[in-house]
């Protein structure tokens, strides 16, 4: 008992350390955004990074809500006589971006799309005024907002949801597989591999399209790599680590 005490308090200072880390971490990021390009250009950059990975953020949520029941890997073991997944994977998990992640973010787009005259003129604006440097073209704009031209878009739209939502899945399912491997207990932290893992699948398959009809879909540029990369495991450590502080969470993961 006393020393899973200690490894207890052990993740509980690495959790406040690697959220300081990460909010210097973005303030970072947008100070050098802000001083090589303009500050304008980060928030695109944010926007931009946000509606890239909404669905695989909401679809990673979704599994919890829709989770429980027969476990993905039937109680079957790997070589290292551990679990394969472990029994909070389930196959009810994966309907959650089917009923809730894909819904959703196309509700999301959806708005835009409807919003997206507005939204177009206050984006043609202040690139008259020169604010956007690194994000001076429209058209990148309106592929992150809307998909890009109607009515293509909406197939651009619906296979960046999909590949996003079930990307995030395939990653949840490797990191699950990496936590087993390494013999953490389910509901221990996986520091930085629980809160990316699903983020960079997603990122990997949401980049597909891109290297197969690059005149429909964009890569994503480094800046949004990076800024994901950054982002995602933030929000998580933070929130976690504000609530643990506030005492609205026993311990901050």
């Amino acid at each position: 008992m006393p020393a899973e005490i200690d490894i207890e308090k052990n993740h509980k200072k690495i959790a406040v350390i690697l959220a300081i880390i990460f909010a210097c971490l973005i303030l970072a990021n947008f100070l050098l955004i802000a001083v090589i390009f303009n500050w304008a250009d980060w928030v695109a950059l944010l926007i931009f990074s946000l509606l890239f990975i909404v669905p695989a953020y909401i679809s990673n949520a979704s599994m919890v809500i829709t989770g429980g029941g027969k476990p993905i890997d039937g109680g079957r073991t790997f070589r290292d006589g551990r679990r394969l997944l472990g029994d909070h994977k389930t196959w009810n998990g994966l309907k959650g971006p089917l009923y809730i992640g894909i819904p959703i973010s196309f509700l999301i787009f959806l708005l835009f799309i409807l919003l997206w005259e507005p939204i177009k003129d206050v984006i043609i604006d202040a690139g008259a005024q020169g604010q956007y440097i690194l994000y001076s073209d429209i058209r990148i704009f309106k592929y992150y907002f809307i998909g890009g031209e109607f009515p293509i878009n909406f197939l651009v739209l619906i296979i960046r949801i999909i590949l996003a939502s079930y990307g995030a899945v395939a990653g949840d399912l490797v990191g699950s597989f990496l936590k087993r491997r390494f013999d953490i207990k389910s509901g221990a932290p996986f520091w930085i591999v629980d809160q990316l893992d699903f983020a960079l699948v997603a990122l990997l398959f949401v980049s597909i399209p891109g290297l197969i009809s690059p005149t429909l879909f964009l890569l994503p540029d480094i800046y949004i790599i990076i800024f994901l990369i950054i982002l995602t495991p933030a929000v998580s450590i933070i929130a976690n680590t504000v609530a643990y502080v506030l005492g609205l969470k026993e311990v901050p993961w």
